[in-house]
């Protein structure tokens, strides 16, 4: 074979595992993001206060979200909600939150709960900020940073990490955390390295969380074979005090809130979040 041939013999190998490389990639990510697309409403819920908004994210896109406005001094939990769900139930499980005063501002990610647009970590991003900047007007009720707190659970973990280090929170709660979002599926896939094949979809909260000089608390049930809890241990090491980790002997992926968990954030805002609210629990 001739050195021309080899060069062009191997510039169609590399197009090749390229072209394959890109194909799986969008396979992949075809698979990352399962939600339910149950289109609910508050009221299906009986969530009294509650209102479904629509806003403009950053990008132009028309995007919505779940929001209720707190009574007076308490905190507004801006929520990011997991995979493999939508929007009904991962409100529903801030209710006792809700019955205390607490406002929320509960994104409905794009391509979940029945809503337009395709799901990525760029476009969460860009739609948590947007509801930030925009839960004041949404919402007719001024609510200063010291009120507001980043609540992720699951999969939202990345999205609420990520928000915290661009927008100001008292304090951030993070329930069933992962360190990077690839490591989760190199525990579920026979451990092949996808942090060394992701280039996007990576939500490396590990990277980010040391950056963030605020309140932390994280909840994880010992039991969570959806993400281990070494992971969630792995992203509290990274980050900086104030820090607090609670273990739930128990507890699973799913059912903390039979474990203390609502007393256990309640404690939290408590102490992140002081005001005459909490005298009245």
């Amino acid at each position: 074979m001739s050195f021309q041939n080899a060069i062009i013999l191997m510039g169609a190998l590399i197009v090749a595992v390229l072209a394959i490389a890109f194909i799986a990639s969008h396979l992949f990510h075809s698979r990352i993001y399962r939600f339910d697309q149950n289109a609910e409403t508050p009221e299906q819920r009986g969530l009294e206060g509650v209102n479904v908004v629509h806003f403009i994210s950053e990008d132009g896109a028309d995007t919505q979200a779940w929001v209720k406005a707190p009574i007076a001094g308490a905190p507004v939990i801006f929520y990011s909600m997991g995979n493999f769900t939508s929007i009904g139930p991962s409100v529903e499980k801030l209710r006792p939150f809700l019955d205390k005063g607490f406002g929320v501002a509960a994104l409905v990610y794009r391509g979940s709960s029945g809503a337009h647009g395709i799901p990525s970590e760029e476009a969460f991003a860009a739609d948590a900020r947007a509801l930030y900047d925009q839960f004041d007007a949404l919402t007719g009720t001024i609510v200063p940073p010291e009120q507001r707190v980043a609540y992720g659970y699951s999969l939202g973990t990345g999205v609420a990490t990520r928000l915290a280090t661009e927008r100001p929170f008292s304090g951030l709660v993070l329930e069933a955390a992962y360190a990077r979002f690839c490591d989760y599926f190199t525990d579920r896939y026979y451990g092949i390295p996808f942090c060394y094949l992701m280039w996007k979809e990576r939500y490396d909260s590990a990277d980010r969380i040391g950056n963030i000089g605020i309140p932390l608390l994280m909840l994880h049930g010992e039991k969570d074979s959806a993400i281990r809890i070494d992971s969630g241990r792995n992203l509290f090491e990274a980050a900086s005090e104030p820090k607090r980790f609670i273990a739930y002997e128990n507890g699973t992926h799913v059912d903390l809130g039979k474990h203390g968990l609502v007393d256990n954030i309640t404690e939290f805002l408590a102490e992140t979040v002081p005001g005459s609210w909490s005298s009245r629990q």
